[in-house]
């Protein structure tokens, strides 16, 4: 695990408290220790975390499933990759997962701190996990590496939604919920990406 002045240095140089660069450090092995599942990284932490370095923070770890899960695999995989972290790097998390349905499939979350005193409770992450049966991807899945500016890289992959589809699922919610960081998000994609795909899919993408 990287020392404590480093993620005291990183917060002080990126202007955020020093949770938020505990949550994004500690969100980079969860991504490390969930690659090899079937799953896409997609959304605002997808866009941070393979495709645009320095991006705005985000608190959670969306996926989309590429095939069936049971609600008992997904805390399986949960357990074993926070488990997986604490061997490799050795950010602790506490023994309890929470786990419950949604609308979109399931929402599965972890607590954990790195350094003594930098919050009053345990910080935490969720998972928000849609099913494929509710939320098709419609553009080839691109496996790419993780952005990881701290000193220990684990220099590891993760499935992720191609730039266009996360721009697509963008433009869909504004119609749904008109979300700040949405907005901030579309602008920035706007030079990124070929507008052509995004409005190949776009209506598909409504639809869901």
């Amino acid at each position: 695990m990287i020392p404590a002045r480093e993620i005291k240095e990183m917060a002080r140089e990126s202007g955020v408290p020093v949770s938020t660069i505990e949550r994004d450090y500690a969100q980079n092995w969860l991504l490390a220790a969930l690659g090899s599942l079937p799953m896409a990284l997609k959304g605002g932490t997808g866009i941070r975390k393979v495709y645009i370095e320095q991006y705005r923070f985000s608190d959670d770890l969306d996926f989309t499933f590429l095939e069936p899960f049971e609600r008992i695999e997904i805390a399986t995989a949960v357990s074993h990759a926070v488990h997986w972290v604490y061997e490799e790097c050795g950010i602790r998390f506490e023994d309890d997962i929470g786990l419950i349905n949604t609308k979109t499939g399931y929402r599965a979350t972890t607590r954990f701190r790195i350094l003594s005193g930098s919050a009053l409770s345990p910080i935490k992450i969720d998972f928000d996990l849609t099913r494929m049966d509710y939320e098709e991807v419609l553009l080839p899945v691109q496996r790419r590496d993780i952005f990881h500016p701290y000193s220990d890289n684990p220099k590891a992959t993760v499935p992720s939604y191609c730039l266009e589809e996360i721009m697509a699922e963008k433009i869909r919610s504004i119609f749904q919920r008109v979300r700040p960081r949405d907005i901030y998000d579309i602008w920035q994609l706007d030079e990124r990406v070929r507008s052509e795909d995004v409005m190949a899919i776009l209506q598909r993408k409504c639809k869901a």
